[in-house]
Parts: structure tokens; C-alpha cells; sequence
């Protein structure tokens, strides 16, 4: 099918980004401030343009076609280009080259940044990126970065800006193969019934308080890592469940790695920070990549989380 830029159907392909990233019609309609039937129609009259089925739907529920996902993520990466650009014209006139001093913790540099500075390197391959590593809740901030990502706040924030990214509620999560020729859970309490992947944060035991009615017994295994890095790959390789922030996991759950066991998040009273030095400190490359981390955050939060979708 020959198509060229002058013929895009754009506010169709909207309206099927939203409701191939969720599979959820209502959902998209939701996002998109219209009904669901306008967004049933515009995926329709793609549908019929294109010459391809995008969805199957099997037992009541919508699933992406083998089409459907190469076009989700050939449209997800245009619009996200589309919508970088916009953000970030004010920094065509200026240089952005020289280096980009990240700091964050091991976990949501790994299981959250690393998404942000790939597509930030692809746009800016000018600038150079060093990264800094924190711990969880750091008193104290290094003396030179551009742009900290922080698990709580520091002691002293009077020459900084900061911005709160988002408030943490941890899910749990686990590898598909971990519940294969397992009954789905229904309730809370038959989470006993896997391995639970532990770290400092000491999640599980807020999490079964709230919704297994503080149920701790008859657990089948317990390990236990030093931090959440360390527990979230461990579910990646099957070992058991961890409890996991939605946003350092929304790939994994995209591309099937992880899945959620249910749908409930506690909150563990801690936030996320955005933080930079003071406006007279801050570099454009620092201005620039805090956009990318906001503008990441709001395209996940579209969608999710699950317990406020």
C-alpha cells in the first residue's frame, strides 16, 4: 500500500496508539477525551485504509495482530519524536554539546532512565553522559550533576529545584513462566503461595497488611536482596515475586517479561524527585533532559497505573 506523509490519518493513528498500549477501548476514549465509539471508528476506518486487521479479539478481549504491534511501535516512536521536537525547540539556537552529569539510584537508573537516555542520545548525540550513582533516600547529593532523579528528598534542598516526579506504589510482579499451570490469583493471600523476593524497602510486609489482611504465614520461600535492582531481576529470571514501582517496570510488562499478579499497589509513603541545581547553575542539557524524563512519565501514566485505570 502506498501512503505518503500528506495522507496520515493522525488523530486515527491516536486514537489506535491509545488503545493498542492498553488493548482497552474504553481506556483509549478515557485518554483521549472522546467516546469509545469515535475511537471504535477511527480504528475501523485505519483498519480499512491500511488493508490489515490491527486487533484480534478472542474470549472479550483485544489483543494487538502481528500488523497492529509493528504499527504501534512505528507510531509510538514518531509521535514521541513529534512531541520531543515540540518540546524541545527552544534548544535549536543554543549548543547542546558538552557533557550531562546524571545521578539516581541503581534501581531507577536501571529500570527507568536507561529508556530516557537512549532516546535523549539518539536526539543529542552531541552530548556526552556521565552517570553518578546515589542510594535510596541520599542525605546528601554529590557537589556537580546536572539532573538527580532521587528516591526521597535530601536533607538540604535550598540551593536546588526540585519537582516531584510521582508518589511510589509498589505491585507485585513476576515472570510469566512462574504461574504457568497455576490457577490465577484471585485474592491477595495466595501470593503465600510463591516465593516472595524481599529487599530493604521491606515492602511485603505493608503490602499483605493492606490486602491480605496482614496474612505473613505459610510462605513457600523467602529471599532476600539488598536492594530493589537486584530483586526485580531476580523475578525476570523466575525466582519469585517482587514488589516493583510500576514506572521502573512498564517495559517489562509491555514486552511480557513481567506481568502483574495483582492489580492493588501500596504506597510506601516515599516519593520520587526530579531534582536540579538552581536556575543560575542549570545547563540546557540538564533543562533538556529533565523534559525527556517528564514527557516518559507521562506517556506511561497514560495507560497506568492498573488500580486507577
Amino acid at each position: 500500500m502506498k501512503m505518503d506523509r500528506r495522507q496520515l490519518p493522525l488523530n486515527a493513528l491516536r486514537a489506535f496508539e491509545a488503545a493498542a498500549i492498553s488493548c482497552h477501548l474504553g481506556r483509549a476514549a478515557e485518554q483521549l477525551g472522546v467516546t469509545q465509539g469515535a475511537v471504535s471508528q477511527q480504528i475501523r476506518s485505519l483498519e480499512t485504509s491500511l488493508g490489515q486487521e490491527l486487533f484480534v479479539r478472542k474470549h472479550k478481549r483485544l489483543y494487538l495482530s502481528p500488523a497492529g504491534q509493528r504499527l504501534l511501535d512505528a507510531v509510538s516512536e514518531g509521535l514521541d519524536r513529534m512531541t520531543q521536537g515540540i518540546i524541545q525547540l527552544d534548544a535549536d539556537s543554543q549548543s547542546m554539546a558538552g557533557e550531562l552529569v546524571l545521578c539516581s539510584t541503581p534501581s531507577i537508573t536501571n529500570n527507568l532512565l536507561m529508556s530516557v537516555i537512549g532516546r535523549f542520545n539518539r536526539t543529542y548525540p552531541e552530548v556526552s553522559i556521565r552517570l553518578s550513582q546515589i542510594v535510596p533516600n541520599a542525605r546528601v547529593l554529590p557537589d556537580e550533576f546536572d539532573v538527580c532523579v532521587c528516591f526521597g528528598l535530601p536533607d538540604d534542598t535550598s540551593h536546588l529545584e526540585t519537582r516531584r516526579l510521582h508518589t511510589t506504589r509498589l505491585y507485585p510482579v513476576a515472570s510469566p513462566s512462574l504461574t504457568l499451570h497455576r490457577p490465577a490469583i484471585e485474592d491477595g493471600a495466595e501470593l503465600l503461595n510463591y516465593p516472595l523476593l524481599h529487599d530493604r524497602a521491606k515492602g511485603w510486609t505493608h503490602w499483605f497488611n493492606q490486602f491480605a489482611n496482614g496474612e505473613v504465614k505459610g510462605l513457600e520461600a523467602n529471599i532476600f536482596y539488598s536492594d530493589n535492582y537486584q530483586s526485580l531481576m531476580a523475578a525476570r529470571l523466575g525466582q519469585g515475586v517482587a514488589l516493583a514501582e510500576y514506572y521502573e517496570v512498564a517495559a517489562d510488562l509491555t514486552s511480557g517479561q513481567l506481568m502483574l499478579l495483582h492489580n492493588k499497589g501500596i504506597e510506601m509513603g516515599i516519593d520520587s524527585y526530579l531534582v536540579l541545581p538552581k536556575k543560575d547553575r542549570q545547563t540546557l542539557r540538564g533543562r533538556v533532559f529533565a523534559d525527556f524524563i517528564e514527557q516518559h512519565l507521562e506517556d506511561l501514566a497514560s495507560h497506568f497505573p492498573p488500580d486507577k485505570a
